[in-house]
């Protein structure tokens, strides 16, 4: 675990030594045309795109498993989502006996009946 640390942190200290290299270089490279201020400008300009790029790079990387994420869960909630025919097929004693003591419910309260189907029926309009 502690070689991982030491690991990263050495190769942050190479990247940013790198990247001020970089930075000095394009200096001296522009100094000589376009002077202390213009090369100065120029470096910061240099770093910006390259700061932009480097998001851009991490918001596309992000977005893409972002998108494999929710297509994950929708296939998830697709294989656990589960129907009355699921239900009715794997446990048929079951249906039977609901079917069974909703039929004399009904028998017995028909405007219970009445009122549920007009209750179902407001919601197909």
């Amino acid at each position: 675990m502690m070689d991982r640390v030491v690991a990263t942190a050495a190769a942050a200290a190479a990247a940013v030594l790198i990247v001020f290299a970089c930075g000095f270089a394009v200096y001296a490279l522009l100094e000589p045309t376009i002077g202390p201020a213009g090369a100065a400008g120029s470096v910061a300009m240099v770093a910006g795109l390259g700061l932009i790029i480097f998001a851009l790079v991490l918001e596309h990387r992000a977005r893409k498993r972002e998108a494999e994420a929710a297509l994950a869960r929708a296939q998830a909630a697709e294989e656990a989502q589960f129907t009355l025919g699921d239900i009715a097929r794997d446990r048929p004693l079951v249906t039977l006996a609901v079917t069974a003591v909703t039929s004399l419910i009904a028998a017995r309260n028909p405007s219970l009946v009445r009122e549920l189907v007009g209750f179902v029926a407001r919601f197909r309009r």
